[in-house]
Parts: structure tokens; sequence; C-alpha cells
């Protein structure tokens, strides 16, 4: 599942599951690219959350999780933030992160 997420909704929003958090902007080039593989691993993998996280609509996101660059990835296990990775990700390296938050 997929969703854009305010600021404000998104602690209540990754309290539960695994999520991964999408900080990006609409213009990023470089977000696009990692559109088209994180779309490749939710198609696959439904039970996978993809919160997208604009920081120009909102900028409280840059602030908050020290973003300095976009993509940025953090990914949270029950609201508990587990990793972070920025910048054009393969698909094997996301799997493998994903692996290693969900069974250690």
């Amino acid at each position: 599942m997929t969703v854009y997420i305010p600021e404000e909704e998104f602690d209540e929003t990754v309290k539960e599951g695994f999520w991964i958090a999408d900080f990006c902007t609409d213009h990023c080039g470089p977000c696009k690219i990692l559109d088209l593989v994180l779309g490749e691993i939710i198609y696959d993998n439904p039970e996978i959350n993809l919160a997208k996280c604009d920081i120009e609509k909102s900028p409280a996101y840059a602030e908050r999780f020290e973003i300095t660059g976009t993509p940025t990835l953090i990914f949270f296990l029950d609201g508990e933030k587990k990793a972070e990775m920025s910048g054009i990700q393969t698909r094997e390296t996301l799997e493998l992160t994903i692996s290693e938050v969900l069974f250690g």
C-alpha cells in the first residue's frame, strides 16, 4: 500500500507494521527513478507499506528527520526507525535492507 502522508499524520500512520518512508520532491529526477524500483517491490510484496513524504509540501519533514537530500528512505517497524539510506538504490539493496529490518 502506498499513501501520501502529511507530517502531522506521520506518527499515527507508521505506528504499526513495516513502513518505508520515501522523503522526496515532485521535481527530483532520482526520486522518480527510485519510485519505479519501489513500485516493483510493493507490487511483489503487498504487505510492505510505502509512505510518500514530500518535503516541499511538508517542510517540517526535512527538519524533523534531518533530510538533507532526496530521495531519502527511512525504514520503520512498529513506529521505530530501523534503517536509513539516501540516493538511488537497486532493488537488491532495498530487498536486503527490508529483510534485515524484518528478520534481523
